[in-house]
């Protein structure tokens, strides 16, 4: 498999303290995240919510954005979700005794008491602007309704915890051989085991640029969301010389169960509109309140990635920052969007340090 060229770039010394942020992981459904939602089986429409709180499919309602959290789905203005008893409708509303138990699939198709199956159906009554409401699939009346799946996506989590790269032994199968910089030889896997994972990830948005989502196990890259990596480099003789920046991308059906499965949306973005993921460098060092506002100025461009499941990647070679804290902002380019949880378990994937020899 292929895997881009590295470059050969000198980096800014940078000082910084150490982020030590580890906690258990949390489990998928207990992680609070506001996502957007598009409808699978109607072109994968944009879900949008009108001013009366009924997600909905077309017309000129602004994007709907929501948030899961122990099973409750609310909205932006922080009213409840629910399915109603008597007409099946999703709506958003404020006060409503009625309750639904919401949860994500493996692939975050978002579920209604464990169902991923919904229902568009055409809109009525005053303000019919050809858009479609939304109701589970017990809707009596069928006339006219697409069946459908509601694909969440462009995620931001606010949450305590991500896995040590210690959980366990990385045996993943290399995709590529190692390059050869100087005279130096870099891998471009984690299978020796001498690695360095992100010990702070933060995602950020330019639609909430004073937010601070906090230090999360997941990276969002999307054009609404980019990603904060914290790395600090040991102070050890491995890593006083060159270093590698690696991006390990398997397929979804390798990864380890501890990952979940990512989403990926870049395909077409990678193939006809040379998209990817960039990743650059940045002058200062990113904590959990970072916010898109506060983040440092990027220092050096470190490269483009035009990502394909089942690669591994070179992304730059650099002097190593021994001893020294780093943060690399990872972001999305031309469309793709990339949301993964960070696991250096067998298959690994993410964002990774190794030191060449």
């Amino acid at each position: 498999m292929g895997h881009s060229a590295g470059v050969l770039l000198t980096l800014v010394g940078l000082l910084g303290l150490s982020s030590n942020i580890f906690a258990a992981v949390l489990p998928r459904q207990a992680v609070p995240c506001t996502f957007s939602v598009t409808a699978v089986g109607m072109d994968n429409s944009t879900v949008k919510q009108s001013s009366i709180g009924e997600p909905r499919i077309g017309g000129e309602f602004p994007q709907g954005f929501y948030l899961l959290e122990n099973g409750t789905l609310t909205d932006a203005r922080n009213h409840t979700c629910i399915i109603s008893s008597s007409t099946s409708q999703l709506q958003c509303v404020q006060g409503f005794p009625e309750a639904t138990t919401f949860t994500f699939s493996n692939d975050f198709l978002l579920r209604h008491d464990t169902n991923p199956s919904w229902l568009a159906c055409p809109s009525d009554g005053p303000g019919d602007d050809g858009s479609y409401n939304i109701f589970s699939d017990a809707k009596q009346n069928k006339t006219s309704c697409k069946e459908i799946q509601l694909q969440a996506g462009g995620f931001a989590c606010a949450v305590l915890g991500r896995p040590s790269s210690t959980a366990a032994t990385p045996t993943a199968t290399a995709t590529s051989t190692p390059s050869t910089i100087g005279t130096s030889t870099c891998p471009t896997n984690i299978n020796s085991g001498n690695f360095q994972f992100p010990h702070l990830i933060v995602p950020t948005s330019p639609q909430a640029p004073d937010y601070a989502f906090g230090n999360s196990y997941k990276a969002y890259m999307s054009p609404i969301n980019t990603t904060l990596f914290n790395f600090d480099i040991p102070a050890t003789t491995a890593y006083t010389g060159t270093c590698s920046l690696l991006f390990l991308f398997p397929f979804s059906s390798e990864t380890d169960p501890s990952a979940g499965k990512y989403y990926y949306s870049g395909i077409e973005q990678v193939t006809l509109q040379h998209g990817g993921l960039d990743f650059s460098l940045l002058s200062g060092i990113a904590s959990a309140s970072t916010t898109c506002n506060t983040t440092p100025n990027v220092t050096a461009d470190l490269g483009k990635v035009a990502i394909i499941p089942g690669n591994n990647y070179t992304v730059a070679t650099f002097p190593c920052q021994t001893g020294k804290a780093i943060t690399i902002q990872g972001s999305s380019f031309n469309g793709t969007e990339l949301d993964y949880f960070q696991d250096s378990a067998p298959t690994a994937i993410g964002l990774y340090i190794v030191p060449c020899a």
